[in-house]
Parts: structure tokens; sequence; C-alpha cells
């Protein structure tokens, strides 16, 4: 038992194409990009909010800033960044500390690899 493993996970990005597409069909490619972007921003500024709740013990503020993040994914088709936004808004109202701190943790996981995943796209045509 001399030996410590240390595990990493990484959880690729879900991105819905069908949503980049009709972001595109709705706004056209440029304002599609633009709100891509702006999107981009708002969810970083937010998932660095819902973290800091976290840590301070917050949960009013974690749910609310949660199910802000979970709304922004939506509308931008990271589906996956949206699933666990909404599973850490539905556990920051419950008393289990531990299921908060891993979804939290997963929520950091699957919306830094949503990021850059999505960063990747808007460098592309839309």
């Amino acid at each position: 038992m001399s030996q410590i493993s240390r595990l990493h996970y990484a959880e690729p990005a879900q991105v819905d194409r069908l949503r980049l597409e009709e972001l595109v069909y709705d706004h056209g490619p440029q304002g599609a990009e633009r709100l891509m972007g702006r999107t981009l921003e708002d969810l970083a500024v937010r998932l660095n909010q819902a973290e800091r709740a976290w840590r301070k013990g917050h949960s009013a503020a974690l749910q609310r800033d949660a199910n802000s993040l979970a709304d922004l994914a939506y509308g931008v088709g990271l589906v996956g960044l949206c699933q666990v936004a909404n599973a850490v808004a539905e556990i920051a109202v419950t008393d289990d500390s531990a299921a908060l701190g891993a979804t939290v943790a997963r929520m950091m996981r699957v919306g830094e690899a949503s990021l850059m995943s999505a960063w990747d796209l808007d460098g592309q045509t839309l």
C-alpha cells in the first residue's frame, strides 16, 4: 500500500449541433458568432461565481448561479453542461454536502471542457 494513485477525470463536452444550426438560421452566421462569444464569456463568469458560492457555503447563490448557467448552456447547445448545472441546482437545496461537492466538481470539469470545445467551434464558421 505504499503507492498512491491519483485519478484524473476528463469529461467530453456534449454539444447539440442542431441547436447551433438553429442559432445560425435565426441570427445569421455573424449574429450567431457574436451571440456565442457573449454567451461563452457569461458562462465563464457564471461558472466562477457558482464555484465561489459553493466554497463559501452560500447555497441560495449557488442554486441561482447553477440555474442561470443551465439556461445559458442550453441556449447555445451545451447540453452536458446544462444537465450537470441543473443537478447542482437541485442538490444545492439539500443537506448532502458530499453529493454537492462531487457534483460541483463535475460541473467545473464539464464546464471547462464545454468552454474549450465551444471556443474551438467559435473559431470555425458556425
